[in-house]
């Protein structure tokens, strides 16, 4: 790893040049910014530190030109300026991050080790557009009904809590369907005023009613060929559910203001995240309807149901949100992750999405640790977790217990979990993790046999 630093005083610059050279960093050191730009572009450094006020140059011009580079560096500025003016122009120009001087060394350090675990993180390469994604049964269970009704022409009743993703499952029926080259036309039954139903599902003639100066054609013959998704069907007023059976039952509509009817071909596929037997038994639904539109029926599980999937959500969504963002690298943690998948997420996989987007917006390629997310996210207990009440609260039981060796056994489970969590961290490099932890590398070598540490490779 290679990092420059373009700062006007000494002291200032030796400061982070031993820093920087104690994290095994390759450093460049500069007085003023003086071709700046051409050095940068000539060492492809990962990490530039900043002063804004150089000799002889500009340090936002310079930032300017970093932000414009296609494998772009962290560059944290150090300045002298704590106006905010100074601040909010040096992020909005991509800067990772401001410190002002006199500065903190272990905020520096702390910077540091946050760029070189940004790092490690995955660099965006092809980013898919689907957000098709699952490995748990359950979803495997859904991709099954999928297939099948790829392979019918009957219409398919998809049901499920807002924000399962109806509408990405019914687009991927269609993509299976023979009907895949035709239109996929979407329209949200909720979001429809009800005298206005009849006439975006069917369209109207010219002069049909006052203000129709023109004809109108509808979302069935929109779709011709193809595929309708009526979501939340559920939503729809009885009478414009009778007009919808008889289209679906005849294959033909009648535009308002028209006098004859017109033959389309059409699948249906419908969603809602109601009970439609509930509504039938209610009144609110047609029980004809219901039965015609739910010829195959596919249920889909919530994010709580499907836990296993988060990671590989939280990868996808990532990539998208860098993708728009203009980011090369950047995203969660492991120990973020592991939050994540020990959430409800009651919004489901719309809340996953929105929550990530949401982060990386706001850190951008900042690594998205534990201590960032929501206190929801975490639980309470964490943000009020002391850790030495809980120790004494253990010793306690084990001598009302009256266990033995009780000093010995609460050393070696001390040992354990530090020496494996500071493995984990380091990514399994034993040479990093006992600089964290103090400790010579051959002292940690033994400990790893003594306690029969193992650490599996998706742990590390």
């Amino acid at each position: 790893m290679k990092g420059l630093i373009f700062e006007d005083e000494k002291t200032v610059r030796n400061v982070l040049k031993r820093i920087l050279q104690k994290e095994s960093i390759e450093v460049l050191d500069f007085e003023s910014g003086e071709n700046a730009t051409e050095t940068i572009k000539r060492e492809r450094p990962e990490l530039i530190f900043l002063d804004i006020g150089l000799k002889n140059s500009n340090g936002f011009d310079i930032l300017r030109y970093t932000n414009g580079m296609e494998d772009r560096p962290y560059v944290v500025i150090i300045s002298g300026h704590s106006e905010h003016r100074y601040l909010i122009e040096a992020m909005k120009l991509g800067a990772y991050d401001y410190i002002t001087k006199p500065f903190d060394i272990e905020k520096i350090k702390s910077v540091v080790n946050e760029i070189k675990q940004s790092l490690r993180l995955k660099i965006v390469s092809s980013v898919p557009k689907e957000e098709v994604i699952g490995n748990s049964q359950s979803m495997k269970e859904v991709f099954k009904l999928v297939g099948r009704a790829g392979a019918s022409k009957e219409p398919v009743l998809i049901t499920g809590e807002s924000g399962t993703g109806k509408e990405i499952i019914a687009n991927l029926i269609h993509r299976f369907s023979d009907r895949s080259d035709k239109p996929f036309i979407p329209i949200n039954m909720a979001a429809i005023p009800i005298g206005l139903v009849e006439s975006e599902l069917f369209g109207y003639e010219k002069g049909a009613f006052t203000g129709a100066d023109k004809a109108k054609e509808g979302k069935f013959l929109q779709a011709n060929n193809g595929t309708l998704f009526l979501d939340e069907i559920g939503e729809m007023p009885l009478e414009a559910q009778a007009k919808l059976l008889r289209a679906i039952q005849e294959m033909e509509i009648v535009p308002i203001g028209g006098r004859k009817p017109i033959k389309v071909d059409v699948r249906i596929i419908a969603a809602t995240n109601k009970d439609l037997i509930k509504l039938v038994a209610e009144g609110k639904f047609r029980e004809d309807l219901f039965y015609r539109i739910s010829v195959f029926e596919i249920h889909l599980p919530t994010l709580k149901e499907r836990k296993e999937d988060i990671p590989e959500l939280v990868n996808l969504f990532t990539k998208q949100a860098l993708s728009q963002l203009g980011l090369k690298s950047g995203g969660f943690t492991p120990e973020s992750i592991k939050f994540l998948t020990n959430y409800s997420f009651p919004g489901n996989v719309r809340e996953l999405k929105n929550l990530v987007f949401k982060l990386i917006t706001t850190y951008r390629d900042r690594p998205i640790t534990p201590d960032l997310l929501p206190v929801n996210i975490k639980g309470e207990e964490e943000k009020n977790f002391d850790w030495k009440k809980g120790l004494e609260i253990e010793v306690r039981k084990l001598l009302t217990r009256k266990r033995k060796n009780i000093y010995i056994k609460l050393i070696e489970d001390a040992e354990y979990i530090l020496i494996k969590e500071a493995i984990k961290h380091t990514e399994g490099n034993i040479t990093e993790a006992a600089k964290l932890l103090g400790l010579h590398r051959n002292t940690i070598s033994r400990k790893i046999k003594e306690l029969e540490i193992v650490l599996k490779v998706e742990e590390i």
